[in-house]
């Protein structure tokens, strides 16, 4: 799955020479939390996110009248207070790689450039995560096989075609690495609903060792 499968199209964004007062606004009208900031060139110069505005207007325990308050935010400049040298990716980067730098970073979202580098959408935690709930099946009344699996080719091979050879619909397939050097820990979700569970049998028959079985939706 790549970026621009899961990214915000139509982004909205705010010039870096923009006011707080300005960007508040443009928050509440578009109800978002997070705004690319560009340049004059509409090239990506920052991000600046609602927690940003928070830490830049004066305190609820502060004196000021609401007037004064919006004063203030409009004597800020966006520059002044976005987080520069923001991180972005491409549309057809990898959705591992995008999660990958979102938690290595601890960021929550990433803009998106096309092949010219100009902004073609964000990507947000929220939309990575709805991703993987929908490669993990999560959405679907379906079960789900987590078995210890040898990190050696063919084995994901071998688990498939005895799905296969029941007619079984194989509706997502994720590994991971085990806390058992040189194991792989692999969840198929699969929908059962026809062929009973007699597929988890046969998987432990041949030498897996299943460690987990869930059916339904998440809750």
């Amino acid at each position: 799955m790549l970026v621009k499968d899961i990214m915000t199209v139509n982004v909205v964004t705010i010039n870096q020479n923009q006011t707080l007062l300005e960007l508040q606004g443009l928050m509440s009208d578009d109800n978002i939390r997070r705004v690319p900031v560009v340049n004059d060139a509409g090239m990506v110069v920052g991000i600046i996110t609602d927690k940003d505005v928070r830490m830049a207007s004066p305190s609820e325990a502060s004196t000021l009248s609401r007037y004064e308050a919006s004063y203030l935010l409009s004597r800020i400049k966006v520059k002044d207070v976005m987080t520069h040298n923001v991180k972005t990716v491409y549309n057809n980067a990898d959705l591992a790689d995008v999660a990958s730098l979102m938690y290595q970073d601890q960021i929550n979202s990433v803009p998106v450039l096309n092949e010219e580098n100009n902004l073609c959408g964000i990507v947000t935690d929220t939309d990575v995560f709805r991703a993987l709930v929908d490669i993990f099946g999560l959405g679907q009344h379906a079960t789900r096989i987590t078995i210890d699996a040898s990190d050696k080719p063919g084995v994901l091979a071998e688990v498939a075609k005895m799905f296969a050879d029941q007619g079984i619909n194989i509706l997502s397939c994720v590994t991971s690495g085990a806390k058992t050097p040189g194991e792989k820990e692999m969840t198929i979700t699969a929908d059962l609903s026809q062929s009973g569970m007699g597929i988890i049998e046969e998987i432990r028959e041949a030498g897996f060792n299943v460690t987990n079985i869930s059916t339904g939706r998440a809750k």
